[in-house]
């Protein structure tokens, strides 16, 4: 650790403005230095040994030059006291600042994110554990002028927000000082901020014990090696042969369902069943190997027990094989009563098998893969999106995996790839997003995780990617504010870098499924969404009023209308009719003779100019209670979704909301028109709730130039 002299001499070598202090090893010392400072001082302990000066004692304030000698014994005697056999190197003499705003910068390299950087007040505030602003390093000015912003608000004068952010890219801009210096900690509490000025008036910095990590090359050479691996990976979706070792004749068991599930969907290339004595399984001939097959392979599961796993993937590396899927469980994830390794043992024998070979492992421990493109299934036919789309879904589930598959049919989603990843013992979220980046099929990747192994190198590339990512986060954990040896290393707590570097990758993160689905729905209904400002049109003014409470609760705005488009919208009005933003207008009002003309107020709308997107909402309770019959009822509500597609393309978003009742016969409308509006590029959800949340959604993970 540097002492404090050291560490600010290091400071200002990067421009950050600090105190200038000097060191007294005897009393006399310090009372020389304080008479020739001309002012009050502080003196402070140097010790490499303690962090904490002032909680053992080691910090005398407003120091005159008649108190000067008093204050250095009285620090040496308390810290003595307090940390016997700590090594005393003096006490350091600076100026007092005049009081003023105090601010926290830190930086750290974590084991888990790497360089990181964190911001918040300082003072006693640092020492309650008050929740900083944090980033993933290397920072650009944007990013550091937001960090500052995030942290402050408008607490701070712009002037001073401005150098806060200079001294953030001094800190841990690329070519920074945690880059360039090999720091592992570093905290400078307080920056005193008095109107344009900051000064660093204290400071602690630990130097890293092994070499520098962080640095932009560092970052590309580890990505080149990542991309190095994935060269067989289009076997991963869209194999040309597919050979099942563990391939059954019996209909209960996974490998007869296997074979059996892409056959009926209708998989395009050959299909090698491998099973020790059978000759023929499902019509198919059976091999005893996968080296037995006389033709090509690149693909295969794997489905035997665990022992014998290590074989069959090496024996596929020497067929050629470029992706084997173990679906096979017992492995880390599972231990024994009597807690052996044994699974433990296999992923090493795994990891040796698969070392220097061009063959990449999909799990072990998942159920398999789905590919609208290929063909492929792990479930059955009748439950899987039949089209090729453009959202591609990689789950450490295999529940959820299934669970998506079977919803994106019934919500007409264009998911056209899945893959249940179980353990990631080899190819892990890393590898799959730098895949999906890379490939054309994919517009959207999402995933389902639960641990990532070097969130640093994920995180980072995630910021770097120009497709919108989703992620389904499981075990959210916070290891809370903990004992450290800084201030840094107890707030840099597992949930503020992993909420920063999700915020800062520009990942949507979602806690449910559902929320991850109606993520799904509006991407594939708009694409992407760049501005956040909502038009509401409806009829039923709670209805609005509540919307618009959503609306604003999830940051988006209800600007008002330009005045030509409420010019325009007077020939609506009627008793009980608002033509504002939120516009309320009963549905007897949206009628000229037979024909519902709510695409006449969406154009409208859509002209304005002031709107990046449209909530048009329908009570459906009340149109069907207006109704003669059902079948009426139903008509009317088809006859105003057909009014609402007539609207012109182009423009603002259209998203449409139709409030069921809770009954079946509404609930099965929403779902039959929500799979019909998909295609034409408007989403449909059950609630206004829900379509804003949506429209937040899509803006949020809507990729901007950085």
């Amino acid at each position: 650790m540097l002492n404090e002299r050291d560490a600010k001499s290091l400071l200002k070598r990067y421009g950050i403005t600090t105190t200038n202090p000097t060191i007294a090893r005897s009393a006399e010392e310090a009372h020389a230095h304080v008479v020739a400072l001309d002012g009050p001082a502080a003196l402070k302990v140097v010790s490499s040994a303690i962090v904490h000066k002032a909680a053992v004692g080691g910090v005398v304030l407003d120091v005159s030059p008649a108190t000067a000698a008093a204050a250095y014994e009285r620090i040496v005697k308390a810290v003595s006291a307090a940390q016997p056999g700590a090594p005393i190197e003096g006490v350091l003499v600076e100026e007092m600042l005049p009081p003023g705003l105090e601010v926290f910068l830190g930086a750290r390299l974590d084991a888990e994110f790497g360089p990181v950087v964190l911001v918040g007040y300082g003072g006693g505030n640092v020492e309650r554990g008050t929740r900083p602003a944090a980033a993933l390093a290397p920072l650009n000015e944007d990013k550091a002028g937001a960090l500052i912003e995030e942290a402050f608000g408008k607490a701070l004068p712009a002037s001073a927000q401005v150098r806060l952010a200079k001294y953030l890219m001094a800190i841990a801009g690329p070519g920074g000082l945690i880059e360039r210096e090999g720091v592992r900690e570093l905290d400078i509490n307080p920056v005193i901020v008095n109107g344009d000025g900051a000064v660093a008036a204290d400071a602690v910095i630990h130097l890293a014990d092994e070499g520098r990590r962080g640095s932009s090359a560092d970052l590309r050479e580890q990505i080149e090696l990542r991309r190095a691996r994935l060269a067989g990976l289009d076997a991963l979706f869209d194999p040309k042969a597919i050979a099942v070792v563990g391939a059954s004749a019996q209909p209960d068991k996974l490998g007869y369902r296997i074979i059996k599930y892409h056959q009926e969907f209708g998989f395009k290339g050959p299909i090698y069943p491998i099973h020790p004595t059978a000759t023929e399984i499902l019509g198919l001939k059976a091999y005893p190997s996968v080296e037995a097959i006389p033709g090509p392979v690149d693909r295969t599961y794997v489905m035997v027990k665990a022992e014998h796993v290590p074989e069959v993937l090496a024996a596929s590396a020497r067929k050629g094989v470029k992706v084997a899927q173990v679906l096979t469980a017992g492995f880390s994830e599972w231990s024994s009563e009597s807690g052996g390794d044994a699974g433990k043992s296999l992923e090493r024998e795994i990891a040796e098998t698969l070392h220097g070979q061009s063959l990449r492992m999909v799990g072990p421990n998942c159920i398999g893969t789905f590919s609208a493109s290929a063909r492929m299934s792990f479930g059955s036919p009748r439950n899987c999106p039949n089209k090729p789309g453009n959202i591609t879904f990689i789950s450490q589930s295999g529940t959820f995996a299934g669970d998506v598959i079977r919803r994106a049919k019934i919500m007409g989603l264009p998911v056209g790839r899945v893959l249940s990843a179980g353990n990631c013992l080899d190819l892990d979220p890393i590898d799959y997003l730098l895949f999906c980046e890379d490939d054309p099929a994919t517009q959207l990747t999402a995933f389902y995780v639960e641990t990532i192994r070097d969130p640093a190198l994920f995180f980072r590339i995630a910021e770097r990617a120009s497709k919108p990512i989703v992620m389904l986060k499981g075990g959210t954990t916070s290891q809370g504010v903990i004992a450290a040896s800084s201030h840094t290393a107890a707030l840099a707590t597992d949930a503020v870098l992993w909420d920063a570097a999700v915020r800062q990758s520009g990942i949507l993160q979602v806690d449910t499924v559902d929320a991850l689905l109606d993520a799904l729905l509006i991407f594939s209904a708009h694409g992407e969404l760049r501005g956040n400002r909502l038009g509401i049109f409806g009829s039923g003014g709670g209805v609005s009023v509540t919307t618009s409470d959503a609306a604003a609760r999830a940051g988006l705005t209800i600007p008002p209308l330009a005045e030509k488009t409420a010019a325009s919208l007077v020939r609506f009005g009627i008793p009980g009719t608002s033509v504002a933003n939120p516009i309320d207008i009963p549905v007897w009002g949206l009628k000229e003779g037979e024909r519902y003309i709510l695409e006449d107020v969406i154009n409208l709308l859509k002209d304005d100019g002031n709107l990046d997107s449209i909530i048009v909402y329908v009570e459906m309770g009340s149109i069907m209670d207006f109704a003669e019959s059902d079948a009426e009822g139903l008509q009317q509500l088809e006859d105003i979704c057909d009014s609402v597609l007539r609207s012109r393309p182009g423009g603002a978003k259209v998203t449409l909301a139709l409030r069921s009742a809770g009954d079946k016969l509404q609930d099965d409308f929403v779902r039959e028109q929500r799979v019909r509006l998909l295609p034409e590029g408007i989403a449909v959800f059950g609630t206004t709730t829900r379509a804003v949340l949506a429209q937040d959604k899509l803006f949020r993970m809507t990729r901007r130039p950085a």
